[in-house]
């Protein structure tokens, strides 16, 4: 029998998230609630739109939950109809439920407005939307901004079900629960990781259920969520020295290398700054660190690293805590000041890609 614990999940920061359907789509909304998934507990999932125009995605809001919020178009364009209701019902909930964070799906600026509102009522508000329409003045108006755009590499990646399949999943109510495991805890473990890529056990219990709710490690045939975690191949299991919880991290996460001296990277040593029209790559790095956070780096699987990772990566290579508690705050410093890693690796969006 499943327990929950009603205190603890009372506590919990409550999520709207209220989809511009007709501005965004629903093709990366996986992605997005992923995202969502270590912020709190998503308690209203609506899409504006006129669904009378596309009701092939039916389907498609029944595998996420997604009630339909639905309106006529009542001109030939249809301007703003759905936007209109979207924002009468942001600021219906403020005075009417307990909503802590509104996530505003949408790459339009008439938005801003709403975002300005909400947060000055006291509320935390994310925005989302695609990466080459969204006006910078919307970006800058919300707390947190996710771009749908960096998980269509992760879906174009992933297997795909067939139509026939998942219409016929959805009239039974149920989609296909033969999703390998390894992907849930990859995906959660890579959403609430801390700058050392680690995660108490607990927390990754309650993020994988997030996810995906309907996910029981009992009916895998595991006693204890610990031993379903230990199973897997691609996480590691730390215990604690005495009671407490287990932290968890990829199994591919490198451990920290020991120095082999005993003065570490001076953190106040000022870089000269390379010519503007330096083209020659650099073979030796200038500091052991940057050698080991080039290895590191490249022992992940693919060129392309997700920002998170990567700054733990360079966290423990510095044997930081995080990476902001280093002389490098951000990943672009970090190469600014790096000449050898500046010609191997660049930033794109939130990730690291190799040159």
């Amino acid at each position: 029998m499943v327990t929950l614990n009603t205190e603890h999940r009372l506590a919990e920061p409550t999520i709207a998230v209220l989809i511009d359907y007709e501005n965004v789509g629903l093709d990366s909304i996986q992605y997005l609630f992923d995202q969502l998934s270590d912020m709190g507990r998503v308690i209203v999932k609506r899409a504006y739109a006129d669904w009378s125009v596309h009701r092939n995605k039916r389907d498609q809001l029944l595998e996420h939950g997604i009630e339909a919020a639905h309106y006529f178009h009542a001109t030939r364009s249809g301007k703003n109809a759905s936007d209109i209701c979207l924002v009468i019902d942001a600021v219906e909930l403020v005075h009417t439920s307990n909503v802590d964070a509104y996530v505003v799906v949408s790459s339009d600026s008439d938005f801003v407005p709403l975002v300005n509102k909400l947060r000055s009522s006291g509320k935390l508000v994310v925005g989302a939307g695609r990466r080459d329409i969204t006006p910078v003045t919307l970006v800058k108006s919300c707390d947190r901004y996710i771009f749908l755009d960096d998980g269509a590499t992760q879906n174009s990646e992933a297997p795909t079900t067939q139509p026939n399949e998942t219409r016929t999943q959805a009239r039974r109510g149920r989609t296909d629960r033969r999703e390998p495991s390894n992907s849930l805890i990859t995906r959660a473990l890579e959403a609430s990781q801390d700058g050392q890529g680690q995660v108490p056990g607990s927390k990754l219990h309650q993020t994988m259920l997030r996810i995906d709710p309907s996910f029981n490690f009992k009916a895998q045939g595991f006693l204890t969520f610990t031993r379903f975690l230990e199973s897997r191949g691609e996480v590691r299991v730390v215990r604690s020295q005495g009671p407490g919880d287990i932290l968890v991290q990829l199994s591919s996460q490198r451990e920290a290398p020991a120095p082999t001296r005993e003065v570490q990277p001076e953190p106040t040593r000022n870089r000269n700054p390379r010519p503007a029209q330096s083209t020659e790559i650099p073979v030796e790095p200038e500091e052991k660190w940057e050698r080991d956070v080039d290895l590191a780096w490249r022992s992940r699987q693919g060129p392309k690293i997700a920002g998170q990772s990567a700054a733990a990566d360079v966290a423990k290579v510095l044997n930081a805590p995080n990476l902001k508690s280093t002389k490098y705050p951000t990943l672009d410093k970090l190469l600014d000041a790096s000449h050898y890693l500046d010609f191997r690796w660049r930033r794109e969006g939130n990730a690291i890609i190799r040159i």
